[in-house]
This record gives C-alpha cells, sequence and structure tokens, in this order.
C-alpha cells in the first residue's frame, strides 16, 4: 500500500521541479532578450550590436577605438548583475564590430565572467 502511494506523489514531485525549471528558463530567456535591447539601446551609444551566442556567453559589438576593453565588459557585467544575472557565471567579451561585418569572426577586444 505504501509503495503505490509513494510512486505518485514522486511523480507529482518530479512534475513540479520540471515545471519550476521552464518557468526560471523562460524567465531568464525574458531577461536575455531585455539586455539584448538595452545595449543596443540610445542608452549604451557604444554598443552597435550585442547578441548571447550560448545562455552563458553575452556578446557586446563596439567600433574599435585601439583601446582595450577589459574594463567596459566588466561594466557590462555590473549591468548584467543588477538585472537579474548575479551568479549566473556570464562570459562578457566585447567584440570589434566592423571586423566582424568583414571577416565574419568574433576579434574580442576585451573580456571577463561575471560572477
Amino acid at each position: 500500500m505504501q509503495l503505490s502511494i509513494r510512486k505518485p506523489l514522486f511523480l507529482i514531485l518530479i512534475f513540479f521541479i520540471f515545471l519550476t525549471a521552464q518557468a526560471q528558463a523562460d524567465e531568464l530567456d525574458a531577461k536575455r532578450n531585455e539586455m539584448v535591447k538595452y545595449f543596443k539601446s540610445d542608452e549604451e551609444p557604444k554598443v552597435i550590436d550585442a547578441i548571447w551566442t550560448m545562455d552563458n556567453v553575452f556578446k557586446v559589438g563596439v567600433y574599435d577605438d585601439g583601446s582595450r576593453r577589459d574594463g567596459y565588459a566588466q561594466y557590462v557585467c555590473m549591468v548584467l548583475k543588477e538585472n537579474g544575472f548575479r551568479g549566473k557565471e556570464i562570459y562578457v567579451q566585447v567584440i570589434d564590430y566592423a571586423k566582424l561585418m568583414q571577416t565574419k569572426k568574433w576579434i574580442k577586444l576585451g573580456e571577463t565572467f561575471c560572477d
């Protein structure tokens, strides 16, 4: 008798865990989209384009002015953390937008890992 009760309870628990995980994934997808829109907006005039190439890799494209952009990558991390990505271990790359358009290669100007 006890075994037959445990199995349905276990299945119900697994179902709720799945629903919770799916809701969190949907929420993160929405936040990723918000961050792309933000960085492509007039709020961030340095950024020409932005894209998530993986769930934990965010790339922002800028024009190369000859300077290293690790500091700007750290700033991008700060903005991500303030918008729901704290503790998500995001890798930020600042890439040369003009080179990407010319060569189709991701040329890093700066990078950092957000914790």
